[in-house]
Parts: structure tokens; sequence; C-alpha cells
């Protein structure tokens, strides 16, 4: 397997609320692995949604870079450990009374090591990885809406009545310092290759369909994850959405490792070399030389 490393970048869009209710931590140091990033939208609409994300990504991310710092650099990520202690952590926020008992909010987490990719999602909060050109879900969606579309692929209901329904944002499951009653966590890694992005996101995103975001990434194969990051939060406003929420993204290209790279080329200089012929060698030798000076 070739050694990979990374370029990560994060932003965020207000849009039309009047606070920043999405919180995230990302940190890829130097493009080396591994590599975390934590995102929650807090609940909207509901009180404290604000403070409620930002305790539980700091919470969460908190927990992973100390079990990163612990284990090995394939071994257990620690999420369902870390998030028992988010949500233990926002439930005594509630408790003291410092926050409101009506709130919570989504949370993503993930880690890019050797092994490849691994995540924790309680929420709506897509994770997508674009490969080859095309782009997919990969964790599944707690809220009505994931379960509306379903019901629209089988043909119960219509594509107009799933993408209009008045409780298609409802969530099935979120951290809100109570149980979670859903919890998608794989316990196998995905297997990441060296052009792959994974993209992290809040569901304001959502003003983008699968193919437009998908587009996007097609149009700019070699480009910065920061000039990504920009490309996605500029559409998302060129939209100008009614009621635009907040939107916030993590984008994670994979890249073949340098000194990988560095091998690959001594490799093929070293498989050339031969076939040079005492011709070719005299082309490397200084002009002063060969002209026996």
């Amino acid at each position: 397997m070739a050694e990979l490393a990374t370029d990560a970048a994060s932003g965020q869009f207000l849009g039309l609320r009047s606070r920043q209710e999405d919180a995230m931590i990302a940190q890829f140091p130097e493009g080396g692995l591994p590599g975390l990033a934590v995102l929650s939208d807090g609940m909207g609409g509901h009180d404290d949604g604000d403070l409620a994300s930002r305790i539980l990504v700091s919470e969460m991310f908190a927990e992973l870079y100390l079990a990163a710092a612990r284990a090995s650099s394939q071994g257990d990520p620690g999420f369902r450990t870390a998030l028992d202690s988010a949500n233990a952590r926002l439930k005594q926020h509630i408790d003291a009374e410092c926050i409101s008992a009506d709130t919570g909010g989504t949370l993503v987490a993930l880690r890019v090591d050797a092994a490849g990719l691994r995540w924790l999602s309680v929420g709506d909060s897509p994770l997508y990885l674009f490969r080859d050109g095309a782009l997919r879900r990969l964790n599944v969606l707690h809220s009505m809406g994931a379960q509306l579309d379903l019901m629209s692929e089988r043909g119960a209901i219509t594509p107009e009545a799933a993408r209009t329904h008045p409780h298609r944002h409802c969530l099935t499951s979120a951290v809100t310092g109570q149980s979670v009653p859903l919890v998608d966590c794989p316990a196998e890694a995905l297997a990441l290759e060296p052009g792959d992005i994974v993209l992290l996101a809040s569901d304001g995103l959502n003003v983008l369909d699968e193919g437009e975001i998908a587009q996007i990434l097609r149009r700019r194969p070699a480009t910065e994850s920061a000039a990504l990051t920009r490309a996605l939060l500029a559409a998302v406003e060129a939209k100008k959405a009614d009621q635009q929420d907040n939107v916030s993204l993590v984008v994670i290209r994979m890249l073949l490792c340098p000194r990988t790279v560095l091998s690959r080329r001594a490799r093929s200089f070293a498989v050339k070399w031969p076939r040079l012929g005492m011709d070719g060698l005299a082309g490397l030798v200084p002009l002063k030389r060969r002209a026996g000076l």
C-alpha cells in the first residue's frame, strides 16, 4: 500500500442565520498521519445550540487526540469512549443549568491513518468520499429526510413529497446529554487512495445536490483543499437560498507521501540507467571532461 499524506482545509459560511451554530476542529499536522476532524451542528431553533456544538466538539476532539497519542497509528480510535465522554460533558453543563436542557447537536468524528478512514456519526451531517470522479456518501444519516428519500425510492411517496415534507429536517438521533438512539460507527477502516477527497460538512451544504458537489470537485482535479473549500462555499452562497443554514466544511485530499514519490523516481531512474549504454552515459559526463580538458 502506498504511503499517503494529506492536504486538509476547513471553512464556514454563516448563511442567513444570526449566529454560527456549527463547530469544528481539524488537525492534520503538516499533512502527516494520523489526522483528526470533528464537526457538530447545534440543533437549529433550540436554545444554546451554538454552545452545545462547541462543548461536543471540544470534548470529542480532546478524547480522540489523547487516544491517538496513547495508541498505535492503526489502533482503535476510541470513538465510542469519546462519544460517551462528550455526551456526559454536555449533560454536566445542562444539569448545572449553564445551558438549556432543550439543546444538543449532531456529531461526526473521523480519523485518517495508515489503515484508512474511520468515523463515528450521529445525526444528519454528511460525510462524503470523492473518488475517480464520483461522489459517494459514507455515513448513515439519522433524519426523517433520509427515511423520506428511501420511501420515495420505493415508490411509497413522490420525490416532490419527500423533498417538501415539513418534518424532513427532524433528527432521529442526536447527542443531547441523554441516551443516543442511533450511532453509525463501522468496525473496519475504509482504505484510501491517492487522489481521494474526503468531505465532511454540516447539512447547510445540502442546498447543493450531490451532482453539483461532484461537478465542483471534478472540475478541479489537482486543486488544493483550501481552494476547493472556497469553491464549495461560493457555490452555496451563489444559490441565495431562502433561510440558508450555517455551512461548515472540512476538505481532505489524499496525496502520495513525498517520500513515496521520491522513492518511485529513484527506482525509475535506476531502471533506466542500464539502458543508456556507453553513448548515453557520455551525455552525463561534463563537457570539459569529454573534451579532455
